[in-house]
């Protein structure tokens, strides 16, 4: 729990490099939140709507996906493509949950559940990698709001919107959703 309480104190990196003050940008344990909040909502919805959700795991999902960074930091989505080669971040960040869950009794149902997560292969998993987009637009908006209109904030917006653009098509309350934040960016 006390690594985990670091997340606190983790900036979002991404944001400084979008010329987002130090004293306003979120830290992960926030993104964190709201992550697990849109994943609950859209869970509901997409229930309300006809398509099944195991909803504890997408939530369970949603609040350990970014537990590695408690020891690694946070990777911004400029860095990215200079991790080197493809799978670099995920054996880092595996190796660092590895760590941070330690003897754990429930290590491996930790660890499958990021796995599962990482590996994008179940509707939940998807469900949240939506809903961690969905945070960063969401984020994107308040910081325009706030006067923020750097050339960085607009390329992280395009960016962000392509990587989301498969969860439109598997979730119609996704595609509703960038629909109005889009709006509200370009407002």
């Amino acid at each position: 729990m006390e690594r985990l309480n670091n997340l606190k104190r983790i900036p979002r990196t991404g944001w400084l490099l979008c010329n987002v003050s130090s004293s306003e940008v979120e830290d992960v344990a926030q993104h964190t939140f709201d992550v697990t909040a849109i994943t609950l909502l859209l869970a509901d919805e997409l229930e309300r709507q006809g398509k099944k959700i195991d909803q504890g795991r997408a939530l369970s999902m949603a609040v350990v996906h970014d537990w590695a960074e408690a020891s690694v930091g946070d990777f911004p989505y400029t860095a990215l493509k200079y991790l080197g080669p493809a799978g670099t971040k995920k054996r880092v960040e595996k190796r660092a949950l590895e760590d941070l869950f330690g003897k754990l009794p429930k290590r491996e149902k930790y660890l499958a559940l990021w796995q599962e997560y990482s590996e994008k292969r179940t509707p939940e998993a998807n469900l949240v990698h939506a809903a961690d987009y969905l945070s960063m637009l969401v984020q994107a908006v308040k910081y325009r709001e706030r006067g923020n209109r750097s050339r960085e904030l607009d390329e992280l917006w395009r960016a962000v919107k392509k990587d989301l653009a498969r969860y439109m098509k598997e979730f119609k309350p996704v595609r509703e959703l960038v629909g109005e934040l889009d709006k509200r960016y370009s407002a």
